[in-house]
């Protein structure tokens, strides 16, 4: 599509990002069968992390004391409550609620509609599928995709799928 417009807008090819300098990037990209790659394509990229740009729509409610990182994407009737760390490259769907003293690691996709209740970790590289539930207190490790609707009831280690409700690891 390079050098096509699509919704009025041009499709440029990685050299804009050499040609255009001042231009801010947010890559938002993944999906369940894609979200490992995030990270490896994000960096191929090769900007400067000041580049990155933070989008928060304007009916997101963030609080005061939450901290965001850099290239993330928040969308509306989002919520996310005191004390909570969204880190770089992170994407929120709509309608999600991240409770308080929660940390959602670098490269991580949140799904639309879900619930991650209070102080849970969520770590680096992860999927968490649309309308999923989290208990207050879990941790997740990396690279873990939790499917759509999943209800996380328990903390898994790293590259885990989970489905179900309560949810359980089929690999």
């Amino acid at each position: 599509m390079i050098g096509k417009k699509k919704f009025g807008i041009e499709i440029f090819d990685r050299k804009a990002f050499e040609k255009i300098k001042d231009a801010k990037i947010l890559a938002v990209h993944g999906g369940p069968l894609s979200f490992l790659q995030r990270e490896d394509i994000l960096q191929s990229l090769n900007v400067a992390a000041e580049r990155f740009a933070t989008v928060i729509h304007p009916k997101a409610e963030i609080s005061k004391n939450a901290k965001i990182g850099k290239d993330v994407l928040i969308m509306a009737g989002v919520i996310v409550t005191a004390n909570a760390i969204v880190g770089d490259h992170v994407i929120i769907l709509p309608n999600s609620v991240i409770h308080h003293d929660c940390n959602i690691e670098d490269f991580t996709l949140i799904g639309a509609n879900t619930t991650i209740a209070g102080n849970v970790r969520i770590g680096k590289n992860c999927y968490i599928g649309a309308a999923s539930s989290i208990k207050n207190g879990i941790t997740l490790g990396e690279k873990i995709l939790v499917g759509m609707g999943a209800n996380v009831i328990n903390s898994f280690t790293r590259e885990k799928k989970l489905i179900g409700n309560p949810a359980k690891s089929i690999t």
